[in-house]
């Protein structure tokens, strides 16, 4: 299959209008061909998220019975690209290397290109990235998110910039993606919020603090709960080192953030039952920077908040990063409130955003 498929892993207009023809051809003459590269490349993925693991482990992560993931870690044990011991089973350096290759082939097999240009027009949105998959169902799908992600932060930071980063499990897989190379100079990571939660590695203090070191950037912290009242926030926010942290914030050209939907940011910000309640009633379906959105992009709801809000954004390049099937609701909610210039999403939200009226 790699030998198939290395063929393909070619760049420019021509090739992918190539391979997009003769994928068409193939699903024509012997669609079951393309079932099987998917299920593969399923198979491949998943070992590598997860590596050492098992041939069961192989099947419960991507869904598919026992009996056909063993047939295929037999086949591409065979091909030399993965190895099966004791330990568990794992990818080989020509593994790697195919597992790359098979992206772009995937990626026209299940036709996101069309995929992206449908969901950036039916958005209003100047680039949209769809990877494979949904995180929901299967949540290694975050880290390819994360990746795409990284790559385009690479293409569209510049020297000298300051950039202001969000906090949650997606843009916790960013921020692990973002490694060097890094050409960048001078440029400086920085919270787009206070901390949220318990859970220290999903904060954006966390996340802006573990981008920078991956680069080798600097990087300035906030370290203000992003949950506290809003007397409290607002006499810390005098403090003159959180003035000073306030303003490098506000002042990001580039903001990467993640999209929360209601029980989500209900757990994190520990919200009362009445007061979800209240939220559920205004219709809200979406929360970013303390406030909260119904379908249309309507703000119907405000909560204290430390660092950027909505009307900060003006005048920003601003990269949306959220997938699931379950967040397609909240993806729209928030895009309707500002467009962004990017968004990186992944198929079962694209799918499902797409199939709304």
């Amino acid at each position: 299959m790699g030998h198939i498929v290395s063929q393909y892993a070619i760049s420019g207009e021509a090739a992918l209008e190539s391979l997009s023809r003769l994928i068409a051809v193939q699903q024509r003459i012997a669609p079951e061909v393309g079932e099987l590269v998917e299920r593969r490349y399923a198979v491949l993925r998943c070992i590598q998220f997860a590596q050492p693991i098992g041939r069961r482990g192989v099947a419960l992560k991507t869904g598919y019975g026992e009996r056909k993931v063993r047939a295929d870690i037999a086949s591409l044990r065979e091909q030399g690209l993965v190895t099966v011991d004791t330990g568990g089973i794992m990818l080989t350096r020509e593994g790697e290397k195919t597992l790359a290759d098979l992206g772009e082939y995937v990626r026209e097999l299940r036709g996101l290109a069309r995929l992206e240009e449908e969901l950036r027009q039916k958005l209003s949105a100047g680039q949209v990235v769809v990877v494979s998959g949904d995180s929901d169902q299967d949540p290694s799908v975050k880290k390819d998110m994360g990746k795409a992600a990284a790559r385009l932060m690479r293409e569209i930071v510049r020297d000298d910039d300051v950039i202001s980063v969000g906090g949650g499990t997606t843009m916790a897989e960013v921020a692990n993606a973002l490694t060097r190379p890094w050409n960048k100079r001078n440029v400086t990571f920085v919270p787009a919020r206070g901390s949220l939660g318990d859970d220290v590695e999903k904060q954006a203090d966390t996340i802006a603090a573990l981008m920078a070191k991956n680069v080798n950037a600097a990087y300035r912290l906030l370290n203000v709960p992003d949950d506290l009242r809003a007397e409290t926030l607002s006499r810390i926010a005098l403090e003159p080192r959180i003035k000073e942290i306030l303003e490098v914030i506000h002042g990001a050209r580039i903001v990467v953030h993640g999209i929360g939907t209601i029980d989500e940011m209900a757990r994190r910000r520990r919200l009362p039952p009445d007061e979800v309640a209240l939220l559920r009633d205004k219709g809200a379906v979406a929360e970013m920077f303390g406030y909260y959105f119904d379908a249309r992009g309507a703000i119907v709801h405000v909560t204290p908040s430390m660092g950027l809000r909505p009307e900060d954004l003006e005048g920003k390049e601003i990269m949306a990063v959220a997938g699931g099937t379950k967040k397609a609701l909240a993806i729209v909610a928030v895009m309707a409130n500002r467009p962004r210039e990017i968004l990186v999403t992944d198929e079962g939200a694209a799918r499902a955003i797409l199939a709304m009226r």
